[in-house]
């Protein structure tokens, strides 16, 4: 069997509802994992998407919030408390008889420390302990805004313990997200709107063992200053 899972950044209000529903709906996935959910994206989803997805946990909290969107089964779902203020989401899908784990993460971005970009130790903790939910039982997906490249010591850890990255299995083209536009920090400035070209590669689906990803690629424009993540998998024995 075939799936199709999406991961989007909606930018705590940049992406208008009303553009976030339609770009969801025709990207068409079974799994949608959302990350910076704000209340008007939420109820926008809640109240058009229903149909479409009758399993929903939607947490609109801002910079901190969450969505999941499923077409099948959810088992059940819970906040993960791994960083102060940010709590991560975790939940369990039936997949037609095989119980699939699904993690949406957004870790702080790194900062500059001792002359080097770093995640500080809470979020390297917070990293640790995704990798390690993600691998208890698999098949699993992690997915989300990382806040980090391929070049992260992060990233080489997460391949290095058995998680593969959709995007670069499968996926063509650098792949990249982000900036698609300024964010809330500039916004005050009067910079919204302002063009930009994406130059980094930040969103992620990640994955383990009991999936293959057989394609994978960048979705449309919504508003935010991240572009979504699509990947197809094969469930495999």
């Amino acid at each position: 069997m075939n799936l199709t899972v999406m991961t989007f950044n909606v930018g705590n209000g940049l992406a208008d509802p009303d553009v976030l529903v339609d770009v969801l709906r025709r990207a068409d996935a079974d799994i949608v994992g959302l990350q910076e959910l704000a209340l008007a994206q939420a109820h926008a989803i809640g109240t058009e998407l229903r149909e479409l997805y009758p399993h929903q946990v939607l947490v609109p909290e801002g910079f901190s919030g969450k969505g999941l969107l499923s077409r099948l089964p959810l088992r059940q779902h819970q906040p993960l408390l791994l960083y102060p203020g940010r709590p991560d989401l975790g939940a369990s899908i039936d997949v037609h008889g095989t119980t699939l784990g699904v993690f949406i993460a957004h870790p702080p971005p790194p900062r500059v420390r001792r002359g080097r970009i770093r995640f500080d130790l809470e979020a390297l903790a917070q990293l640790d302990r995704l990798l390690e939910h993600a691998l208890e039982r698999p098949p699993s997906i992690l997915l989300g805004d990382f806040n980090m490249t391929g070049r992260n010591p992060v990233y080489a850890k997460f391949a290095a313990a058995g998680l593969q990255d959709a995007f670069a299995v499968a996926g063509v083209g650098r792949g990249w997200t982000l900036p698609l536009r300024v964010g809330h920090a500039r916004v005050k400035h009067g910079l919204h709107g302002l063009p930009l070209v994406p130059v980094a590669r930040v969103d992620y689906i990640w994955y383990t063992t009991g999936l293959r990803a057989e394609a994978a690629w960048i979705g449309g424009d919504a508003g935010s200053d991240h572009l979504p993540v699509l990947a197809r998998f094969a469930l495999s024995s």
